[in-house]
């Protein structure tokens, strides 16, 4: 594993990805095969810390759902979209200003 010069992120081979998450090189092809991954630098075949966080989020969901390889390409996007949604309502709530009123007022 090196570090990557413009990039505060390591940068490691398809071997050393395969050593870091403990699972089977098949295991990791398949991912590949179903682009939950891929290589983050294709021209040289490697990966970067964004590429081993991912393998290491998918193991868990195959581990503890049983989830397999195309349900854990599925699971994954759907727990980025859950994602993206709480931060678009987090910048909504705070973009939008509260109006206070007092229903002592209307009575």
């Amino acid at each position: 594993m090196k570090q990557s010069p413009e990039l505060t992120d390591i940068i490691m081979s398809f071997d050393e990805l395969v050593s870091a998450c403990g699972q089977e090189p098949q295991w990791i092809v398949a991912l590949i095969e179903e682009n939950i991954i891929e290589y983050d630098i294709p021209e040289s075949k490697q990966f970067t810390g964004y590429q081993l966080t991912t393998v290491r989020r998918a193991a868990r969901l195959s581990r503890d759902f049983e989830a397999s390889v195309p349900a854990i390409g599925l699971i994954l996007e759907l727990l980025d979209e859950v994602e993206q949604l709480r931060q678009f309502k987090r910048q909504w709530d705070n973009d939008t200003q509260m109006i206070e009123v007092d229903i002592e007022t209307f009575k």
